[in-house]
């Protein structure tokens, strides 16, 4: 029988094989081990001139968002609403973004010891590493570490994009209620990531313990979270002029997405 194609091609959905948007599948540092349907990988479109619109929109780079609404636009087939992914898994999807959108190659300011002075660094992004997730959740998506001063047994997940949202409003709320300059964004993440102490799960103990740790154990415990939390080690080598290396951390800073060409 011969093959017919029904394609209705005068539907307003109907988009042109050359005119589709190429994507890439890209593996996420998270593995999908913390996620509900365990997606290990995603299929990503490359940038185009459309979605430089949303990069450049004032509206959208004044309150942070744009960057969320890029990755709703360029994910295909998570199965779950873009926020609630790892922070570190977004980081891992922006960053080759930028790389296939914009080149390889990315500049920062980088301290050159020998000569005592700040120089331009050139950055190559594909030299990132994933840093892949190798500690073993409990049913619950957490993790647990005992505090090496107190002794107490913490749970703790890592943040999502959602996550990351709540503590900034929280943050600017706290500031605007009671007339300060001083950001607590530090503590109200940590009272995010725990989960549990010693047995207690309530919200409000939990924030009155931590509150209370002897620094060392907390500054242990963000440490801790910090070096297994899943996503991109920014640790890279920047090329100097004169052709040496500096090794430099990658800044991942509100120009990332805006560079000269």
């Amino acid at each position: 029988m011969e093959n017919i194609d029904n394609t209705n091609t005068m539907s307003p959905n109907y988009v042109p094989e050359d005119l589709k948007v190429p994507y890439d599948v890209l593996e996420l540092p998270s593995q999908g081990l913390l996620y509900p349907n365990k997606k290990s990988s995603l299929k990503v479109e490359y940038l185009t001139a459309m979605d430089e619109t949303i990069l450049t929109s004032p509206n959208l780079s004044q309150n942070g968002k744009f960057l969320s609404v890029l990755i709703d636009r360029k994910i295909k087939d998570l199965g779950f609403p873009t926020e609630d992914l790892l922070e570190g898994d977004k980081l891992a999807i922006l960053i080759w973004l930028r790389a296939t959108g914009y080149g390889e190659t990315y500049s920062q300011q980088v301290y050159d010891k020998s000569t005592n002075s700040f120089v331009v660094g050139e950055i190559n992004l594909t030299e990132l590493k994933q840093k892949k997730l190798v500690i073993t959740p409990d049913e619950n998506g957490e993790f647990e570490y005992r505090l090496p001063n107190k002794g107490y047994l913490v749970k703790f997940k890592f943040t999502t994009g959602k996550d990351e949202e709540a503590i900034d409003t929280i943050d600017e709320d706290r500031q605007k209620r009671y007339g300060s300059d001083v950001s607590e964004r530090l503590m109200i993440k940590l009272e995010q990531q725990v989960t549990e102490i010693n047995g207690e799960r309530d919200k409000l103990k939990i924030s009155n313990t931590l509150k209370r740790l002897p620094i060392l154990d907390a500054r242990h415990l963000r440490k801790y979270i910090s070096e297994n939390e899943p996503g991109m080690d920014l640790n890279v080598k920047a090329l100097i002029p004169g052709g040496e290396s500096i090794d430099t951390f990658l800044r991942f800073t509100s120009d990332f997405f805006w560079p000269e060409l």
